[in-house]
């Protein structure tokens, strides 16, 4: 018993150490940029070596991006985990819904600002989507019983969906857009999303505004 709570202890103090690190990058990105900023400074302002920033990120690049085991983990549990009789579709489509107000509070602004400055942050995202629609594909092949191409494909999809989510709050952060009325957009282009996906790319015919009876509260 002594012993599993000592495991708990270092995990713990390993937890706490990697969220001063991220925050400390954080707030130096923020104040002069990621490409003006070494792994060198970061380490410095979190009082650690640069060899223990390195041990908790591989890269400059995953400092910034340092929520994206917990999405990775989000994204994995919510295809699992789903409420009986809910789809996969559903199920996403639940999860990335409850982003919407964090994506239009006002401190996202600066970290949208922070990925449009870096074209390095912007090559870093690319890498990150790609590595969710493995993970994805994985998961509704074990999950779902399904053929590998027919998971890549829908997986594929799926993190589209996710990253166009991303890009429209960065894209509304930027125009000085936050509060409950942007949620709201998110949370309409969202289910516009879904309803393409739920109903097939022919309803791309269908106008959006129509839709408004079928969208997701």
């Amino acid at each position: 018993m002594g012993y599993t709570g000592g495991v708990g202890l270092r995990e713990s103090k390993k937890l706490h150490t990697r969220q001063e690190i991220a925050d400390r990058a954080m707030q130096l990105f923020a104040q002069r940029g990621f490409d003006h900023v070494t792994v060198a400074e970061v380490a410095k302002a979190a009082n650690v070596s640069e060899k223990t920033v390195y041990n908790y990120f591989p890269t400059k690049e995953d400092l910034f991006f340092d929520e994206v085991p917990e999405r990775e983990a989000a994204l994995v549990a919510a295809v699992t985990g789903r409420r009986e009789g809910e789809s996969v579709l559903q199920a996403l489509h639940r999860l990335q819904t409850v982003e919407c107000p964090r994506l239009s509070s006002p401190g996202f602004a600066t970290f949208a600002r922070i990925i449009e400055e870096s074209t390095a942050l912007k090559a870093k995202e690319l890498e990150v989507m790609s590595h969710f629609v493995q993970v994805l594909t994985e998961t509704l092949e074990t999950e779902l019983t399904v053929d590998e191409r027919d998971a890549r494909l829908a997986a594929g999809l799926l993190v589209s969906v996710h990253r166009q989510l991303f890009r429209a709050a960065r894209k509304q952060a930027l125009a000085g857009k936050h509060g409950p009325a942007a949620a709201r957009r998110l949370r309409t282009d969202l289910d516009r999303a879904y309803h393409l996906l739920e109903h097939g790319l022919g309803e791309l015919e269908r106008p959006s505004q129509d839709l408004g009876a079928t969208h997701t509260a």
